[in-house]
Order: C-alpha cells, then structure tokens, then sequence
C-alpha cells in the first residue's frame, strides 16, 4: 500500500510463465496498475516477494532489472525533443533506420512523415504536447519495441488510439508478444484475443484466472466486466 494502514494489494499469488502473455482487467482502483508497478520496482512489495527466474527483486540491481522491460502506459512520458530522439531514447545506440523499423512496426511512420512537418526531426513539445492522444502512444509503443525487451508491460497502451489504427496496432502486437513474456491491463477486447490467460482483480486480489470462454459462466465478475467496460471500449 502507499499508506502504512492502507493496503492496496493483499492475499496475491501468480505465476507467470517466460513467454506467455497474460491481460489483467478489473474494475477501476482494484490495484491492476499497482501490480504493473512492482515489476520494474516503482515500489518494492512491504510483505511476500517478486521474483523472476527465482531472484527476488529486491536482490537485483534496478538498472539491470529495468534494461529487461519496456513500459507503456496510458500517459506516455514524451520529452520536448524530437520523434527520432524520442522513440530512440530505450535504446542510446539505436541507428536511424532501427527507429524507423520499430515506427513502422507500431504503425507510427505514416502519422510522422505524413502529418508532422518535419517528419522524424520534428520537435513534439513539452510532454510531447503537440501530438494526439493517439499518436503518442503509438510513439511509445515504437519506444518499447525498439528496446526488445525481454519482459513488455502496457498499461492500457492502446486506450487513445482510435479504431482503425487500432487494427493495425492490434496485429503488430500480436506478432510483438508472441513468445515474449508480456503483462497487459487493459478494458478492450481486441486487446484479451492477444492473451494466453486472463487475470481478474477486485479489491486488491485476484478473484479469478482463466481464458475469456472459461471466465464469461463461471465469473461474475468478469461477466459484469464484459458486458460493461470491456464491451464499450471494443
């Protein structure tokens, strides 16, 4: 928890294996993205442990624990700096044409050369205030993927996005997480056909897991999710 008398997350136990991809969905404030923020060690858990290939965490220098993940959230964190600098900035040495691979790979390069008047070398502003909801997120999902990570967190990375690009974003990350240990949060059902197993959260726990045919009759929960949220957002 962020309080000493508060607990956010209690009672969690998952296991997830290398290369499988699990969504995480519940209702708003049950601790998805608290749980999101263990994993690079925003914060360190106050009991139990996480652990990853048996170590501890907490045993593993956050330098060589953040070099495995690309994040994405729902806010990108964009500097005042230009796309190439910005997509380049999860990988230093990253060459031009290694940049603008992975802009293609997340359906970034039409928007940056056809809509931005200086293509690649066009300064996007404080917190990249000059794009759209959409068009950053698409230029942190460029980020995440030029990295190669061995772990990808997105925490409803695609939630600004809108319909179309959204099909073409849906099929690049298929092909992206595949064989990839990736962890999702997300309201939208294109994004849970990308899950291998669906994790279901209230109030701090996990209530329920399973695939999405497994979930809808016997979980409440998720059934109340589906038919709200989940379904809305498709």
């Amino acid at each position: 928890g962020y309080q000493p008398d508060q607990t956010i997350l209690h009672n969690l136990h998952i296991t997830i294996k290398a290369g499988e991809t699990i969504a995480i969905v519940g209702p708003n404030g049950c601790g998805k993205s608290t749980l999101l923020n263990l994993i690079p060690r925003f914060y360190d858990p106050q009991s139990g442990c996480i652990e990853i290939d048996g170590v501890d965490l907490r045993n593993m220098r956050r330098r060589d624990l953040r070099q495995q993940i690309s994040v994405v959230t729902q806010d990108a964190m964009l500097f005042d700096d230009t796309v190439l600098n910005n997509i380049r900035y999860s990988a230093p040495n990253a060459t031009s044409a290694q940049v603008i691979a992975a802009a293609k790979q997340a359906h970034a390069h039409r928007f940056i050369e056809e809509q931005l008047s200086h293509g690649y070398d066009t300064v996007i502003g404080p917190l990249g205030g000059r794009l759209s909801g959409g068009q950053r997120q698409r230029i942190a999902l460029a980020r995440a993927m030029l990295r190669d990570p061995a772990l990808l967190l997105l925490d409803e990375a695609t939630s600004q996005i809108d319909p179309e690009s959204e099909q073409e974003i849906h099929k690049a990350l298929e092909e992206f997480v595949r064989g990839r240990t990736s962890i999702m949060v997300t309201h939208r059902v294109s994004t849970l056909e990308l899950a291998d197993r669906i994790v279901v959260m209230d109030r701090g726990t996990i209530v329920d897991q399973g695939t999405h045919s497994e979930l809808l009759p016997r979980c409440k929960m998720y059934s109340r999710l589906y038919q709200t949220q989940l379904r809305e957002a498709a």
